[in-house]
């Protein structure tokens, strides 16, 4: 919790404040796709991504006025150091590719797209928002 919700939210604070005094800015939030179902043994990890998803919302609202946006990023099943040991056992990717509709896993520049539209001026008007960047596989259900 200390991590995934009270840290975002201290430092989304101070940084509000420096984007405010600057004309405004945009603070991005990373969160999961756990976040909108659950999953065994990671209750109180996808508990926190999920009270991180509403906390964006709200500091969306808050902020609005001072024109700082905050949206998040919800990746799916990405190929970084940290899901290794999943994705490099062949039996485990291939199951999880089969719950993915666009048939690969995420990459990190996957995720820095997102992040980097959500930054521009093209997402002006986008705060309060999560964009899910899972290949689909939210949708798949």
């Amino acid at each position: 919790f200390n991590v995934n919700v009270k840290a975002p939210f201290l430092l989304g604070r101070e940084c509000a404040k420096i984007m405010a005094s600057k004309g405004g800015g945009s603070i991005i939030n990373v969160t999961t796709v756990g976040a909108e179902r659950g999953g065994p043994m990671m209750g109180m990890y996808m508990a926190s991504k999920a009270a991180l998803k509403s906390l964006t919302m709200c500091m969306a609202i808050e902020w609005a006025s001072i024109n700082v946006r905050v949206n998040a990023v919800g990746p799916g099943m990405t190929k970084t150091d940290f899901s290794k040991p999943i994705w490099m056992n062949p039996e485990m990717e291939k199951q999880l590719i089969a719950k993915i509709p666009m048939g690969r896993l995420g990459e990190p520049e996957d995720i820095a797209g997102a992040v980097l539209f959500l930054c521009s001026d093209s997402a002006n008007y986008i705060t309060g928002q999560t964009i899910y960047v899972d290949g689909g596989s939210l949708a798949l259900g």
